[in-house]
């Protein structure tokens, strides 16, 4: 296995005594007190032009915590044997799609594992990894680190069930790497949550034995994944596996970690109280994915940034942003339709809370004029924007409805509210069953 990161002693400590991270020095988080709009280009004034008559529009909307103004996110990704299972999608592209080998499975230790996989690059797994890089497209280097650890187990108390497989970073070209090796590297193994939130505890707190820097005041966010329940570290006993995963978020939340999950398939919802309680505490999101080929397009509308509305219009001609991308942390792009000569153009956000923001734009709009030098990163956003509205353009010549995907991410939508509120009520049942007493 490659670039795995492990602490040895230390670790294996650590999840004997019970991880108590340090408290005093951690920034309590408040309740948004403010609202930062900025606008990255065209600068006010500016001369703009486009051949498609649209002015590129960038910026940020964020809900300010106290001075938190930048995140820390650590991916904690399940890799036990289980995903190797088909997701139900064309994951690598390839025109095939994966499906159980057979259709035969296998007990092993009371876990029922699928025998195989026509096709290991439309699994479960190759579903995880694909979320996990849309959302990290959507990700701004210059403000927000990412980190990969991934959890599975075995009966070997020597040896860790969770790595850290690329500490925090702004070099989102490593993280890329590293969850290709992911890939590689395949499923293997049981299920202990426990480690994989101590391990992701560990590099988001940068404490001594940590492979992360440790980064001050900064959002410290979560994105946990599985397909299953732990089955590790007490073999046989699975409320002592809840409970210790629990145990771990509660200390998470004690460090103001955010902990978001991600349960799965039908067997991580059969009965979800870890997921649902780790976020719980948390004061994160629990998410169901009833089927997995759905999980990038979920993971396309996360949101760290608290902004409930945003709404770019040329005031000059009562027109809207023709397209638009808000992406997880807070970034957006746009493109606004123009007309010739002077546009007064406004940005509106409204956060989760309540409050709200105003910006407003001047621009002088040349259509023959090139278009406006930009970032790499703003490149990258504009791109995703064309490619956007030459998909509607190609739409409209089929004649299918342009409400269509808007339809089906609110289905899925109603989907996830159903699901949610179906596993809340299997959690609240297995938690009194347990007898566990929650903070």
């Amino acid at each position: 296995m490659r670039a795995r990161h492990w602490n040895g002693a230390v670790f294996a400590a650590l999840l004997t005594l019970g991880f108590a991270p340090p408290q005093a020095s951690e920034p309590a988080i408040a309740d948004p007190t403010q609202l930062l709009l900025e606008i990255d280009t065209p600068e006010p004034g500016a001369v703009v032009g486009d051949p498609g008559g649209n002015a590129f529009i960038a910026g940020r909307a964020l809900a300010l915590f106290g001075k938190l103004q930048t995140f820390d996110i650590m991916f904690v990704i399940d890799t036990s044997d289980s995903t190797a299972a088909p997701s139900g999608a064309d994951v690598d592209g390839d025109g095939r799609l994966g499906s159980r080998r057979g259709g035969q499975w296998l007990s092993i230790f009371g876990k029922t594992l699928p025998l195989g996989n026509t096709d290991r690059g439309d699994s479960i797994l190759a579903a995880e990894i694909s979320a996990v890089e849309t959302l990290l497209d959507q990700l701004d280097p210059r403000t927000t680190r990412v980190g990969v650890v991934t959890f599975s187990g075995d009966f070997d108390p020597g040896y860790p069930d969770a790595f850290t497989r690329v500490p925090l970073t702004s070099d989102f070209t490593k993280v890329r790497r590293g969850l290709r090796e992911v890939l590689d590297d395949g499923p293997n193994g049981m299920t202990n949550m426990r480690s994989g939130v101590h391990v992701g505890t560990i590099e988001l707190l940068g404490t001594a034995s940590a492979y992360s820097e440790r980064r001050e005041g900064v959002r410290r966010i979560m994105l946990f994944l599985t397909d299953g329940r732990p089955t590790l570290p007490h073999e046989g006993r699975p409320a002592w596996n809840t409970r210790a995963a629990i145990g771990g978020a509660k200390r998470a939340a004690r460090a103001s970690i955010r902990i978001d999950t991600y349960a799965i398939g039908e067997e991580a919802l059969r009965e979800p109280i870890v997921a649902v309680e780790m976020a719980r505490v948390t004061n994160g999101v629990f998410t169901p994915v009833r089927h997995p080929e759905n999980l990038r397009a979920i993971f396309e509308s996360v949101s760290f940034a608290e902004i409930a509305e945003l709404r770019i219009q040329n005031l000059t001609t009562n027109r809207s942003a023709v397209h638009a991308i808000r992406n997880a942390d807070g970034t957006f792009s746009s493109l606004v339709p123009m007309q010739e000569g002077k546009n007064l153009v406004e940005i509106y956000a409204r956060s989760t809370d309540g409050t709200e923001a105003r910006k407003q734009l001047e621009l002088q709009f040349v259509p023959g004029r090139s278009v406006q030098r930009l970032a790499p990163r703003l490149v990258a956003q504009r791109n995703r924007l064309l490619e956007n509205q030459l998909l509607q353009l190609q739409r409209r010549r089929l004649k299918i409805q342009a409400e269509r995907d808007e339809d089906l991410r609110r289905e899925l939508q109603v989907e996830i509210e159903k699901e949610r509120a179906a596993a809340e009520l299997r959690a609240e049942k297995a938690r009194r069953r347990l007898k566990i007493e929650l903070e």
